[in-house]
């Protein structure tokens, strides 16, 4: 998505290069790097000083989505005096960067980064306007990511809900074969049991779990 997402924004705004970081574990850190026409070797050196050297750092997790350029920030003679700028922005011939911190509810999510190279002129507010209306979509996209990622972690194995909902040995079987895909019938032809005694085996295990779909199941507890 990330990747789409930057090849596109070309169309609407004018640039050389981009970064796109997601939240990483723990407070205000950064992770998961994907560059557009950038050295790769930008997005591992970025993530090992930029809580130490990047003077826009607070802006990032300031608990509430924005836009913003480096150049508002503070002047071009005192940025470029910077040892941030000397070591990501001289080092790769950029110059102007424009940003979107990505927040929801004082959750940060992300940030796109957006890079124009040295000679070339700054962003203007238009492109600051144009960058922000992707504010709620990418909220609502990173958000809901970050969801599916908790819940696939947090998924029980077979064996560990086995023993956390003390399923007998029959139910754990039917409940590997549930997981497996398999339809009713097939599971009944190999268990030797009417469709009837499978229902109840299948109540009993939704019961247990707590849960009254088989899309719960999936989502609870690992393939």
């Amino acid at each position: 998505m990330r990747t789409t997402l930057m090849q596109s924004l070309t169309y609407l705004i004018d640039f050389d290069s981009a970064s796109f970081y997601l939240a990483g574990s723990g407070n205000q850190k950064l992770s998961a790097p994907i560059l557009y026409h950038l050295d790769p070797a930008f997005g591992e050196k970025y993530l090992s000083v930029y809580d130490e050297l990047d003077y826009s750092e607070g802006l990032m997790f300031t608990g509430r989505s924005m836009t913003y350029r480096e150049s508002d920030i503070m002047s071009d003679q005192d940025r470029q005096a910077t040892p941030y700028y000397q070591i990501f922005y001289r080092a790769y011939h950029l110059h102007y960067s424009l940003h979107l911190s990505i927040t929801y509810e004082n959750h940060f999510l992300g940030i796109l980064s957006l890079f124009r190279q040295s000679g070339r002129p700054d962003f203007t507010q238009r492109d600051l306007e144009t960058l922000g209306l992707l504010t709620n979509h990418l909220e609502a996209r990173l958000t809901q990511d970050r969801q599916k990622q908790v819940q696939a972690t947090d998924k029980l194995t077979v064996t560990a809900a086995t023993q956390k909902f003390q399923l007998t040995n029959r139910q754990q079987l039917i409940l590997q074969k549930l997981l497996a895909g398999l339809d009713n019938a097939t599971i009944c032809e190999q268990l030797y049991i009417t469709n009837n005694t499978l229902k109840k085996h299948i109540l009993n295990i939704y019961r247990k779990l707590q849960i009254n779909s088989r899309i719960q199941l999936f989502t609870m507890i690992e393939n």
